[in-house]
């Protein structure tokens, strides 16, 4: 047979807005040149729809601000075209970023790109610029993260996704959801790009190369002490990583006790949605209508968060963060599930009142840091992932640690095999 010849970049192109238009990632084809030398020169990024560069229209998924036109350029956004990318493309995300499942009706919700057949979430609220990533849309993306926006988005997808430490990667001209939860980190096939993106967007170059520990240490939990149930191809995914870090001569700990996840779950909640009502308050009382049912609702009931309760749980998160500190100081990284289910189908998802954030959230909270990484698949070939907790401050040794599983594993390396039609 003929060898069949690479497409033209003109068909090349073409290829790729087509699977862009049918997996429903871009608001807009935002695209702007970086530096003309630099560690990311070559690298296309795509950016979440909360990310501002000056110029362009930053929705943040709302009718509230339909054509809104960013004036100044997020520092986040600017770091990354000083160090050469390209920014390509603006992702869909759930409206105003409250969300778990990805879905906006809005904008539309970007298709989880591991199903043909059946439509399914990508997981939220930075669902689009996950499934840009799985689809090989762009070479990475950033997200945000305020309860697991990131790593919720990347364990439906099968890719990477780094929650940084609080406050290490500037936030300025990204738009809120609380301000005392939201972080800004990368989304990228692999913990290698992540730990590239994350030199950049903290300006700490030793990022890059992160080392492991001399004797490192992950600690496990028994499932009774998960703060959800999952399923089975969850659980197995769990027990198959600790295996694998195992089997790289890694010190595992077996812990039985452990903080109570749920409560500080819960906790969070009430802090994340009051923050969100200060956020918005004037926007909701001046337009309710212009808000999304689903959002609504949540704003519905984060008005009646008393200041009292406000209080009492800002104070709970203070002793949480310190008991965390000390819990934690004996291993490197905590273990866990991110998500407890692989991808749902859209047409059974029930957004209000539910989360995927029960493995994520706590992690905000405490002010730790986390990697999500593939770590099989179900049997339907949907993508199930793990994640590695960490104090804050030790996103170094996070990084490492994510780079060694996936030294020993390809799970990160898979790529869709069934993609939606144009049609679908």
């Amino acid at each position: 047979m003929p060898q069949q010849l690479p497409p033209t970049p003109a068909a090349a192109a073409a290829q790729r807005d087509a699977l862009a238009q049918a997996l429903k990632v871009f608001v807009r084809p935002a695209r702007h040149a970086g530096a003309a030398a630099g560690p990311l020169a070559g690298w296309t990024v795509a950016l979440k729809d909360n990310i501002d560069v000056a110029g362009d229209v930053v929705e943040v998924g709302t009718r509230l601000f339909a054509g809104r036109r960013a004036t100044t350029t997020a520092s986040a956004a600017r770091r990354l075209l000083d160090a050469g990318a390209t920014l390509d493309g603006r992702t869909q995300l759930v409206e105003l970023c409250f969300g778990s499942f990805g879905i906006n009706e809005y904008t539309g919700t970007a298709r989880n790109p591991w199903d043909a057949s059946t439509p399914r979430a990508p997981g939220g609220s930075s669902g689009g610029s996950a499934v840009a990533v799985a689809a090989r849309l762009v070479r990475a993306a950033l997200g945000s993260d305020t309860a697991g926006s990131i790593r919720m988005p990347a364990a439906l997808c099968g890719i990477t996704g780094f929650k940084p430490t609080f406050g290490r990667v500037p936030t300025d001209g990204v738009f809120p959801l609380a301000p005392g939860y939201d972080s800004v980190g990368p989304m990228a096939v692999d913990a290698a790009d992540c730990a590239a993106l994350m030199a950049v967007l903290a300006a700490d170059p030793s990022l890059a190369a992160p080392a492991l520990p001399a004797r490192p240490r992950i600690a496990v939990l028994p499932p009774r002490l998960w703060p959800a149930a999952v399923e089975p191809a969850v659980e197995e995914a769990a027990q198959a990583a600790a295996g694998v870090f195992r089997a790289s001569g890694f010190e595992l700990h077996e812990v039985d006790a452990a903080p109570d996840f749920a409560a500080l779950t819960q906790q969070a909640g009430v802090l994340i949605a009051a923050g969100a009502w200060s956020v918005l308050r004037e926007d909701f009382e001046r337009r309710e209508s212009d808000f999304g049912p689903a959002l609504r609702e949540r704003m519905l009931a984060a008005r009646l968060i008393t200041a009292e309760a406000v209080a009492e749980n800002t104070e709970a998160r203070a002793r949480a963060a310190r008991a965390f500190e000390a819990w934690a100081s004996g291993f490197d990284a905590l273990l866990l599930p991110t998500v407890g289910c692989t991808a749902p189908a859209l047409a059974d998802v029930q957004e209000r009142g539910t989360t995927l954030g029960h493995f994520t959230r706590w992690g905000n909270h405490v002010g730790g840091c986390a990697i999500s990484l593939p770590a099989g698949f179900d049997g339907r070939g949907l993508p199930v992932a793990v994640q590695l907790v960490g104090r804050g401050g030790s996103d170094a040794t996070v990084l490492a640690l994510g780079q060694a599983f996936q030294a020993a594993t390809d799970w990160h390396a898979r790529v869709p095999s069934f993609l939606p039609t144009t049609g679908a």
